[in-house]
């Protein structure tokens, strides 16, 4: 035992390692503990979005099919194509794994909190790595990676965002495998960033993948610049990459590509998608939770962080400070959003860059780029200094010196202020408590820098007990249960055990995806990314003709009586009445029977969708009769006939249809491409009806029997591309070519 003692001793990096393993289990073990002593993620995207993301995920491919598609919200949901879904990431998929090795036929909240706190961990040793060779030393990338592990930004709302979170986990790495293939110009370094890109870009979060790639571009062609690399070299070994990476990571961009062109992201506005930081957010650096409603304080990397950052530059002045102190100012200015007119250049002249909104999101960049900043300064610190530094160093703690007698200045007032008014000043003390403790604490570090034992250990400490103890509480709350057995549903979880197909609508009384988590189906959902087609129904269609034609039989509302939008009073039947998650509320059962599929009595074929719109929003458009089609087809008149369900699962519904003649049949469920329709082995594809659901054409008549699947060409072209990006990626494993500038 004590030589490997002795080993590890030996072996800085690897005792770094343990420390950093120390940290992460400090900062986190109350998730992982039963008892008094448990903490969990709060309610919210976590436990609505996230977790039933992963319910919805693991429970199909328990069954025995790949969670391609779900119908348990929005009317149907082209699930595997919404990247923050995830189901393409590899930890998930280890995760699902794991899971079914142990026997789980369910998801439990506590596989995705710690697949989430394990992303923290691996975060810390990518940034380690990524600083040791940036900074040039150990205790520099030991300061750096901690600062950007435990400071405001990851510990915020990424966590409770796992896509985000996950994705940014894999920036520090990225940028390691940039470095090193900048350097040696080989095969096996230019694979290793293709799979490291592609791991980042099947974590699920667009916006911060994107954002990390401008940081990567910048830092691919700053490094070449360093090492002397040609621009035919930068140019030919770029193409090569993000070449390789589109096919790498075709299964998911394909499909993905289409669902956000079909999404609402494709029209934003200038004003939602220019929100960001408030101006005087920038007091985050210094002060947290300055406002009592605050949840987050993304740019705070701590006291001595913030020091370190700012004196990295007058300190060391070489081109890596440059740059990252550089990227640091521009990714500040570009995270105010439209506050700064610097977002409206960014706006026009970054590719891709305003199909997104919450410019917040740049601090990911802020955060690393701070933590090479904090690494170089200490770096630098811990080498011997000249006669110029030492002048830097001095004024750094003297600037902090004479600024504590100002911060005891606040505090003192704040205290007193919190005493004559609690409900506006209360917290106030303990933020302002913590900042003269990082100045005193900054200031001790300083002036025993010259002590080369302690210093280390004492600059540890006090970066960690300054994010720690504003972190740590950040996201941790008393245990729940998101989703409660409830009286409420209870009428509406007995039908469904008949099985008899209907849906639910709520009207603001549950908690997101509530009817996933319960088994049950609505109109509904929460994902952030919307179907435009999903929107435009939800606000032309009258909602009387979305109940009927949706198989809506249940209304969850706040409502005293079952009105309609459009003032229209239903003679619906109230089954319950009290508490729902979010409120009084009422259940309704609606005064018709859901019809899973039909055959429309007579077709309209329209060019125009504002024509279609009017025609639904009329009084003669009877749902369960007439179905409207954009095409220039000619019209179908019916005699009707009988449609038996075989079988109804996500993404498949098999059906017995009795028609008489050429017939249009009609079934509930949200139109998208990739739906087809089998009938006597001769397969179609779809077409949306009525603006939202679909429909399929039969020329013969019955009876016959009806597949309708859910088989996207874009994925299986997708999965022929990842297969040949893998392929080609792994041959470069065996390109010799090394340091060349050709």
């Amino acid at each position: 035992m004590l030589p490997i003692i002795r080993k590890v001793q030996a072996n800085k990096t690897i005792m770094h390692f343990c420390v950093l393993l120390l940290l992460w289990a400090f900062f986190f073990w109350r998730f992982l503990v039963d008892g008094p002593n448990q903490v969990v993620f709060p309610d919210g995207d976590f436990t609505q979005q996230f977790f039933m993301f992963r319910t919805i995920a693991f429970r199909q491919l328990v069954s025995g099919q790949m969670p391609l598609w779900t119908d348990c919200f929005f009317g149907g949901y082209p699930f595997h194509a919404d990247p923050q879904a995830q189901i393409f990431y590899p930890p998930v998929l280890l995760n699902f794994g794991v899971l079914r090795m142990l026997g789980y036929d369910s998801f439990p909240l506590l596989a995705l909190t710690t697949e989430t706190i394990l992303h923290y961990l691996a975060i810390s040793i990518f940034g380690y790595l990524f600083l040791k060779e940036e900074c040039g030393t150990r205790i520099g990338a030991l300061s750096g990676s901690i600062i950007l592990t435990y400071g405001g930004y990851l510990t915020g709302y990424p966590p409770l965002q796992t896509a985000s979170l996950e994705t940014a986990t894999w920036m520090p790495l990225i940028l390691l495998a940039l470095r090193r293939f900048v350097s040696t110009g080989s095969g096996r370094a230019m694979a290793s960033v293709i799979f490291t890109y592609s791991v980042a870009f099947l974590a699920g979060h667009p916006q911060t993948f994107l954002l990390i790639t401008y940081l990567s571009i910048a830092y691919f062609f700053y490094r070449s610049i360093v090492s002397e690399r040609t621009l035919r070299w930068v140019i030919f070994r770029s193409s090569i990459i993000f070449s390789l990476l589109i096919l790498t990571v075709g299964i998911q961009l394909f499909p993905q590509m289409q669902f956000l062109a079909l999404s609402t992201r494709s029209s934003l506005p200038f004003d939602e998608l220019s929100s960001g930081f408030a101006t005087y957010d920038i007091v985050q650096f210094l002060v947290t939770r300055l406002v009592n409603t605050d949840l987050w304080q993304p740019l705070y990397i701590g006291i001595m962080g913030l020091t370190f950052a700012l004196i990295a530059l007058p300190l060391k002045r070489s081109g890596p400070v440059r740059f990252w102190l550089g990227t640091a100012i521009v990714s500040l200015l570009v995270s105010f959003g439209s506050n700064l007119a610097v977002y409206q250049m960014a706006y026009w002249l970054l590719p891709i860059f305003k199909l997104f909104r919450g410019q917040e999101r740049a601090a990911v960049i802020i955060a690393m780029a701070s933590s090479v900043l904090v690494s170089i300064a200490v770096s630098t610190m811990t080498s011997p200094l000249n006669r110029k530094q030492r002048t830097v160093l001095f004024g750094a703690f003297r600037w902090v010196r004479n600024l504590v007698p100002v911060a005891i200045i606040l505090l003192i007032v704040s205290v007193a202020a919190a005493q004559n008014f609690p409900e506006v000043w209360e917290h106030l003390p303990a933020r302002l408590g913590l900042l003269v403790i990082g100045m005193v604490l900054t200031a001790f570090v300083i002036t025993i820098r010259p002590i080369r034992r302690v210093f280390p250990v004492a600059l540890i400490f006090v970066i960690t007990t300054e994010l720690f103890s504003a972190n740590m509480s950040t996201n941790a709350y008393v245990p729940f249960n998101p989703y409660p057995e409830l009286s409420l549903i209870k009428s509406l979880r007995l039908d469904a055990d008949t099985g008899r197909w209907f849906r639910a609508q709520d009207d603001a009384r549950m908690k997101g995806h509530w009817a996933c988590a319960y088994g049950l189906r609505e109109w509904g959902g929460i994902s952030p990314i919307r179907m435009q087609t999903w929107v435009d129904f939800d606000e032309l269609a009258p909602e009387h003709t979305r109940f009927r034609m949706l198989g809506i039989d249940y209304l969850i509302s706040w409502k005293m009586q079952p009105m309609t939008r459009e003032g229209l009073l239903l003679s619906a039947t109230p089954i319950y009445q009290g508490m729902a998650p979010s409120g009084d509320a009422k259940v309704y059962r609606l005064p018709w029977e859901a019809q899973r599929a039909w055959l429309a009595e007579t077709t309209y074929n329209f060019i125009s969708t504002s024509e279609m719109w009017k025609f639904i929003q009329s009084n003669d458009f009877e749902p369960d009769k007439v179905a409207l089609t954009l095409s220039s087809k000619q019209i179908i008149n019916s005699s009707g006939g009988s449609v038996k369900i075989l079988s109804d699962r996500p993404g498949y519904i098999e059906l017995e249809v009795n028609n008489e003649d050429e017939s249009l049949l009609v079934f509930s469920e949200a139109w998208y491409p990739g739906w087809t329709a089998t009938t006597n082995n001769i397969k179609q594809t779809t077409e949306m009806v009525n603006g939202y659901i679909q429909g399929a054409h039969l020329q013969n008549p019955g009876p016959q029997r009806v597949v309708l699947e859910y088989d996207p060409l874009l994925l299986r072209q997708g999965l022929i591309a990842s297969i040949i990006g893998l392929v080609l990626t792994l041959s470069l494993y065996f390109w010799k070519q090394g340091d060349t500038n050709d």
